[in-house]
């Protein structure tokens, strides 16, 4: 045992560590260098390209561009509208998972569809169409200032005018209290299956190469993790007393952060429709998701009612700071920046973070069979059915 021990102490820990590593990084290099399945191959190479940013200036046209496939591209020509085109391309060749912005000086229309087509140094051609074209918003004081007041108009107002239900929750009874505690795990499962599908169908859209399931996955296990640690540091500053779980004003912490994550989403959906010239679409969206998101102040406020001392203003304050301002960010993000890509990995962080504050609101009633009693069975189908409603407005 103490020979053991001796030879154990002759290599360093950070040895022992990083060896391992050290070893497969040197038979990746060994393949890479030496390439033993280089001469099975017998297919052309394969290229794609994906465009993740269209933006439209007073005639031209900018297109953020990422090679999607695993081979080098080369962009050899541009037509637009079936017509040949010059274009500016700092590198035309991309590497994998390189990006580049290509420009082209085209007189476009405004409402009319515009068809980009690239040709690669092979002749593969790559299509990219705009249905309508618009110009897109100039990130100037002004269009900030329009997207930030469109940001409180759908999160920070409708969500404080939803925390003013707080001094009626206070005189209800415990079957009323239990009835919209189960009412907000009814709103906040609609809105995970919203961010669900929102976060899908924007991984569908992102480049191949960056895998949008698996950023989806890594949001939404991230949140999850996250809000974990965040739960487990308010049970032990201020619910210590209530055998482990998290209650009152330290759960409706955890709904603020639930839903202002995925009002991040939202804005990122009305911020990307104006910037593509979807006024009409736009306009829909900002009324419906105020309008949807008035009862999230009710959500937020609903483990406060059987409180038995009322919280300082102050708490009110954050709560619709934390749950409304990230619409405003979102908005944004989606107006100036949008990307599929880090669309997907928000949604994946709204969808996960909902899901982790749905469980612990369930949990928090009568140990979990709240949501089964009569009252709160009935709450949680109200509350999926006026979610399901006010969404139609967005649809």
């Amino acid at each position: 045992m103490a020979t053991a021990t001796a030879r154990s102490q002759r290599f360093p820990t950070w040895l022992a560590a990083t060896a391992p590593l050290a070893l497969i990084l040197l038979l990746g290099g060994l393949f890479l260098a030496f390439n033993p399945i280089g001469g099975l191959r017998e297919v052309p190479p394969v290229e794609a390209i994906a465009f993740e940013r269209t933006v439209l200036a007073e005639d031209s046209i900018e297109l953020h561009l990422r090679n999607d496939g695993p081979d080098p591209v080369t962009v050899a020509q541009v037509l637009v509208n079936d017509a040949y085109w010059d274009f500016s391309l700092p590198d035309r060749t991309l590497g994998r998972l390189e990006s580049g912005t290509l420009r082209v000086d085209y007189p476009w229309d405004e409402g009319l569809p515009l068809n980009i087509t690239l040709v690669t140094s092979t002749g593969l051609t790559i299509e990219h169409d705009i249905e309508a074209a618009a110009l897109t918003p100039a990130a100037d004081a002004s269009t900030l200032g329009v997207y930030a007041l469109l940001g409180l108009y759908i999160g920070v107002v409708p969500v404080a005018i939803g925390l003013l239900w707080f001094p009626a929750l206070r005189r209800v009874g415990k079957r009323w209290l239990d009835f919209f505690l189960a009412f907000t795990v009814g709103l906040l499962v609609f809105l995970l299956v919203d961010a669900v599908g929102e976060g899908l169908e924007l991984s569908a859209s992102a480049p191949a190469a960056l895998n949008g399931l698996g950023l989806f996955a890594i949001g939404a296990f991230g949140a999850v993790a996250a809000l974990l640690a965040l739960e487990s540091f308010l049970r032990s500053r201020r619910e210590a007393a209530h055998g482990g779980s998290v209650t009152g004003l330290a759960l409706a912490y955890l709904i603020s952060t639930g839903i202002g994550l995925h009002n991040l989403g939202e804005g990122l959906a009305v911020g990307a429709a104006l910037a593509s010239g979807e006024i009409a679409l736009g306009t829909f969206l900002v009324l419906g998701f105020a309008l949807h998101n008035t009862t999230e102040g009710l959500a937020i406020v609903s483990p406060l009612g059987s409180a038995r001392n009322r919280p300082s203003l102050w708490h009110f304050v954050a709560f619709g700071a934390i749950a409304g301002i990230p619409t405003v960010l979102g908005a944004w993000a989606g107006g100036f920046a949008f990307n599929p890509a880090w669309g997907t990995l928000a949604f994946g962080v709204a969808a996960g973070a909902v899901a982790q504050v749905c469980w612990q609101i369930g949990r928090s009633m009568d140990r979990g069979k709240g949501l089964v009693a009569g009252w709160g069975a009935a709450g949680f189908v109200v509350g999926l059915l006026f979610m399901y409603a006010t969404g139609l407005l967005t649809a």
